[in-house]
């Protein structure tokens, strides 16, 4: 399925998603980076930024990544991707900087690069599934 998102992927979307992706994994990683330096475990940062980051993340992508309209079934399809995400990061850092003791200035942008590539499919589908199906339909 992921294959076929990217392949239906046009440059623009590509292009908006990696603007909109990087400015979200800026503030991701600022809220991890600064929070650890305040004290916060690592847990507490990730749910803030979980917060933080959703709504702005979900109204860039529907609005100018793929230009379709607001829906509160697109953004509950979001959230639900967002948490299979959100769980799949929050073990990456455990990993990197529970487990291996990495500093979190190094451990955030791993985990942000590791996770790119899933959260562009998972946007797509999410943000962009009525239109696909339309599309399968008349193929």
């Amino acid at each position: 399925m992921a294959t076929l998102l990217w392949k239906m992927a046009s440059n623009r979307e590509l292009r908006r998603y990696v603007l909109v992706g990087g400015l979200c994994a800026l503030i991701s990683n600022l809220i991890l980076i600064v929070g650890d330096a305040a004290g916060l475990h690592y847990t507490v940062s990730i749910i803030l930024l979980f917060i933080v980051v959703l709504p702005i993340s979900y109204l860039a992508h529907a609005c100018w990544t793929f230009d379709v309209e607001l829906s509160w079934v697109a953004f509950g399809r979001f959230v639900l991707g967002s948490l299979s995400s959100f769980l799949v990061g929050s073990i990456v850092v455990a990993g990197l900087r529970g487990g291996l003791m990495l500093p979190m200035i190094v451990a955030a942008p791993l985990c942000t690069v590791a996770m790119t590539v899933y959260n562009f499919a998972m946007t797509k589908w999410a943000v962009t599934r009525e239109r696909l199906a339309s599309k399968l339909a008349s193929s």
